[in-house]
């Protein structure tokens, strides 16, 4: 969609009419009608007003086509790291990444991950979906449990361990994304290897 497309399906979405657009965004209406078929250029700040009226983003009108959804089934995830202590990581988000990453986490009992070889710019929230964590982050300690959640700086290593009597899964999500690149080095010291079907 180009500019006055965006403006037309966004002012539908909102049910707002080309009038009451104009009115909040402070244009006549007939200017409204110019932009949604492509007819004049608005300036940055006519564009910003248009924006705040329409309850978006002014960087939504200038990205660029959004792509459809990707799916990726159970059976296509790609498992990226695998411990002697049977801990295992998932990369949960498709290939190739965009700004978000996934990543599933299972630690059986008395297993422990580290972070330090996976340390990066940006930040991770770890949510525990089963059982029971201990995590050191510098010279601190956080017991998590069930339905916990913990953000942090992915910059500073950390550490994970399974301190109850079942299973850990953890859901990782990381901005920008980086679990790809350590994945694409196991997977060239022959240590990562694709899920088997499920």
């Amino acid at each position: 969609m180009n500019l006055g497309q965006k403006i037309r399906h966004m002012r539908q979405v909102r049910g707002l009419t080309a009038v009451a657009l104009a009115k909040h965004a402070r244009v006549t209406s007939g200017f409204i009608s110019q932009l949604e078929y492509s007819q004049t250029v608005p300036s940055l700040q006519t564009l910003e007003r248009v924006a705040a009226a329409l309850d978006v983003s002014l960087m939504y009108f200038f990205l660029e086509e959004s792509r459809q959804p990707q799916v990726m089934r159970q059976r296509q995830r790609q498992l990226i790291h695998e411990g002697h202590d049977g801990s295992r990581l998932w990369l949960l988000s498709p290939l190739p990444p965009q700004h978000l990453e996934l990543a599933l986490l299972e630690l059986p009992r008395g297993a422990v991950s580290w972070s330090t070889v996976r340390s990066h710019e940006g930040q991770q929230c770890h949510w525990v979906l089963q059982g029971t964590v201990r995590a050191d982050y510098e010279e601190h300690t956080y017991r998590l449990e069930e339905g916990d959640s913990i953000l942090w700086d992915a910059t500073t290593p950390y550490r994970l361990e399974n301190s109850g009597d079942t299973e850990v899964r953890i859901l990782i999500a990381m901005a920008p994304a980086s679990l790809w690149k350590y994945g694409s080095e196991e997977a060239s010291n022959g240590a990562a290897m694709p899920a088997s079907a499920g």
